[in-house]
């Protein structure tokens, strides 16, 4: 019986060993199960040339007055799609995602013929109580194949058509969820 006990008593001792590297080093500070605040705004001072909140460099350009809205639900929309629970604001301990808009531009044309494109542009920042863990930075405006043949891949990818602001934010937030947060399949992604 003293044998069992111990054996029993080193099995358990294992286990939780193992619990805890998995704890200490396999698990990253946002579970797919888990809930993620929100916040979503638009840079206050249009002539920044830095974010705020990361201090990388911005282009600001023209913001639509309904941007915050659109991106916020885009966003929302992009968490439900991957399982990850989320909630307007922050809370203590809770880590969140904080998209800054710099740059929210709708396409003056059609789906085929632009006069201007669409651009957008935004840093999504991974935060947990006020401390920056990781930054993804999106700009984008959509080019004319004729100005660059190397976009060929998004053009068609994007139905070979001109796409609206909101699109694009949809394609940004998507890559950048992709880079800062835990998918369903358990792995992270990396900095930008």
């Amino acid at each position: 019986m003293v044998k069992q006990i111990s054996r029993s008593k080193k099995i358990l001792l294992t286990l939780i060993f193992g619990i805890a590297l998995v704890l200490a080093f396999g698990i990253p500070d946002v579970y797919s199960f888990g809930d993620l605040g929100t916040i979503v705004e638009r840079i206050q001072d249009e002539s920044a040339i830095r974010c705020p909140i990361c201090g990388r460099a911005v282009n600001p350009g023209i913001i639509h007055t309904d941007a915050a809205a659109i991106v916020k639900e885009k966003l929302k929309t992009a968490l439900t799609d991957r399982d990850i629970g989320y909630s307007d604001g922050t809370k203590q301990g809770q880590p969140y995602i904080h998209i800054l808009i710099y740059r929210f531009q709708e396409r003056k044309g059609g789906n085929f013929a632009a006069e201007k494109p669409a651009s957008v542009a935004f840093h999504m920042h991974l935060m947990k109580d006020g401390v920056l863990g990781r930054v993804f930075a999106y700009s984008e405006e959509q080019k004319a194949l004729t100005q660059n043949i190397f976009t060929m891949g998004k053009f068609l990818k994007r139905g070979a058509k001109w796409v609206t602001a909101d699109e694009l934010a949809e394609e940004g937030i998507n890559a950048g969820l992709d880079e800062l947060v835990v998918d369903a399949k358990g792995t992270s992604g990396t900095e930008e």
